[in-house]
């Protein structure tokens, strides 16, 4: 999944190493005091890649009629924009809750193909996705960088997310990937709630003001995304079982925190 967005990551962090080299003509160590604060509050923007993972089932191996017998996933581009709030727990172990909202527009799901059928489709559903996860975050001590003294960290982290999407249980619609007409328009296709676990990493760069801290998560879900009440359709008969995923990058920004360590 990393290549998806291999080419927005490397020229952020050339954009962002530039930055920092600016910085680098002094030795003053920018806010010395910033690890004795409990709390830090910020903002993060970014960019996300995802997809349907997907199980094949016994339909999908004896299909009927009307049901698919070639299916691919499609690859999907969302903005993410979100707040952060960190509680430290001990010098090196951070608890983050991080909400974000991805905008995706109108969302491509999967092409299949229909048994007896030449006609290629795409099915997409129209995606708002509100993502609230809880991570546990280690992080190194600050160390020189650019020959700036305690410039910067790096940091690990994992924990658990749930999504829920506002429009994708509404409605798919199938259409021909040639000309774009609608072929079907499938209701209720799927649920609108999701939970996974999801880990990732970064690096942490003190400025003067705030710290800017880049990095890439990668998100998976774990329930059955297929809605059990939904009409049957030609191509989640064919699945058993219908997953979420992600892979995001992105670059938070703390300011200075308003809570004080007595």
């Amino acid at each position: 999944m990393q290549y998806l967005l291999r080419k927005q990551i490397i020229l952020l962090l050339v954009l962002l190493c530039s930055t920092f080299a600016a910085f680098t003509q002094s030795d003053e160590v920018y806010r010395p005091f910033n690890d004795e604060k409990p709390v830090y509050l910020g903002l993060n923007i970014g960019i996300s890649s995802g997809y349907m993972n997907f199980e094949r089932g016994t339909n999908f191996l004896l299909p009927t009629k009307n049901e698919a017998n070639w299916i691919s996933p499609l690859f999907n581009k969302a903005l993410i924009m979100g707040l952060s709030g960190t509680l430290r727990l001990n010098s090196h172990f951070l608890l983050r809750v991080n909400p974000n909202i991805l905008i995706t527009g109108t969302k491509d799901i999967f092409n299949y193909k229909i048994l007896n059928r030449v006609d290629t489709f795409k099915m997409n559903v129209s995606s708002t996705i509100i993502n609230l996860p809880i991570a546990l975050k280690l992080e190194s001590d600050r160390y020189t960088f650019f020959k700036k003294p305690n410039f910067m960290r790096h940091y690990v982290f994992g924990g658990v997310k749930f999504d829920y999407d506002f429009t994708a249980s509404k409605e798919a619609k199938g259409t021909f990937i040639k000309n774009g007409n609608v072929e079907n328009t499938y209701p209720n296709l799927l649920n609108a709630a999701d939970f996974g676990y999801e880990f990732g990493l970064g690096l942490s760069f003190y400025l003067p003001y705030a710290t800017i801290s880049p990095e890439i998560k990668f998100s998976y879900g774990q329930r059955d995304m297929r809605n059990a009440n939904a009409y049957p359709t030609i191509v989640l008969n064919s699945l058993d079982k219908l997953t979420s995923n992600f892979v995001y990058f992105t670059i938070h920004v703390e300011g200075e925190s308003f809570f004080l360590k007595n």
